[in-house]
């Protein structure tokens, strides 16, 4: 089979379209023809050396795709070949064949094709653990999602508008019609404003319930004094430390400097009970591996994917051979949406 490969560390010229063997099936397995996937900011920030749980180059990476089975092991009776589905891959998606837990994969609306089915599963499970599981979030909650035009930005505008909440998104200008449009009430143009005053500004100084912030760390304390009581903050990135060639060492040594007093030093404990705010982390890959799936934060989503009450938006497709095209493309913003690989 043909497989994007991770060559090593460093720019997008590290990712090369290689063969490597076909992958076994085992019993309770199935194995997908790969028709998309998906590529996701920690694909980035592995690929220049950043994600410590990635596996160690030369490798596959790759965390969910869409498909149709091509065979099913010994003991598999939910699928047979040909069926449509999206799977979540925990590495090894980003090839023309991929192995999973027959369970992983998931029946695929046949309203969606296979480059929205590729959105899905890690976007919107992000998302949904973000703002459900940690995050509360509740019909009227006011909640600041920050690059709303990324892939869990409009994965998670989506699920706090059909909650009926209040949704303020950062964004440039550029994008803010485009996330009006998915159900941000007000757009915040985060390069030329503060965002925490802004975001006070419209909120006539009381600020918000729920933030969700993969940008950090220098946002972070930002974040932090925004939330009114009973506020909760969930940070799940650290995309400044990234641009478009690989570590941007100077943002990288800043956001280290800055990490220990991001948000709330340990000395602070007592002051953090007194304002009745959270701050948690979500690391989906960690969340996986103690879980086994991601059936926790997608299965709640299924019904709402399959009556188009959720609508992955899909910025661009590249083929495995512009890998590093698509990895440029993240890396300098330029997407509204999902950005998704096929073999081509």
């Amino acid at each position: 089979m043909k497989a994007l490969v991770q060559t090593g560390t460093g720019g997008p010229e590290v990712l090369r379209v290689q063969e490597m063997p076909d992958p076994p099936v085992g019993p309770g397995e199935v194995r997908i023809a790969v028709k998309a996937a998906g590529i996701n900011f920690a694909d980035t920030m592995a690929r220049v050396g950043l994600y410590p749980d990635a596996p160690k180059p030369p490798c596959v990476m790759g965390y969910e795709v869409a498909g149709t089975v091509e065979s099913v092991g010994e003991g598999v009776s939910e699928h047979s070949a040909g069926d449509r589905v999206v799977a979540g891959t925990r590495f090894g998606g980003q090839a023309e064949l991929v192995t999973v837990p027959a369970e992983q994969a998931l029946p695929m609306p046949e309203r969606l094709n296979f480059e929205q089915g590729a959105a899905f599963p890690v976007n919107y499970g992000t998302a949904y653990a973000a703002l459900v599981v940690m995050g509360s979030l509740r019909e009227g909650s006011r909640v600041l999602i920050h690059a709303a035009a990324g892939g869990v930005g409009i994965s998670a505008t989506q699920i706090a508008r059909n909650a009926g909440a209040e949704i303020f998104g950062t964004a440039s200008p550029a994008k803010h019609d485009a996330i009006r449009a998915q159900g941000v009430d007000h757009p915040i143009d985060y390069r030329n404003l503060d965002f925490e005053a802004e975001t006070m500004r419209l909120t006539n100084g009381e600020g918000v319930d729920l933030i969700i912030d993969a940008l950090g760390p220098t946002s972070f304390r930002k974040d932090y004094r925004l939330l009114r009581p009973g506020g909760r903050l969930v940070m799940y990135g650290l995309s400044e430390v990234t641009n478009e060639s690989g570590r941007d060492l100077p943002a990288m040594l800043k956001g280290l400097f800055k990490m220990p007093l991001a948000t709330v030093p340990w000395w602070k404990s007592l002051a953090m009970m007194n304002e009745n705010k959270g701050v948690f982390g979500l690391n989906m890959l960690k969340w996986w591996e103690r879980e086994g799936n991601l059936d926790r934060v997608t299965q709640p989503l299924m019904a709402d994917l399959e009556a188009g009450r959720l609508e992955p938006v899909v910025a661009e497709s590249f083929p495995f051979e512009r890998a590093g095209e698509a990895h440029r493309f993240i890396a300098e913003r330029r997407n509204v949406g999902k950005v998704v690989l096929f073999p081509g």
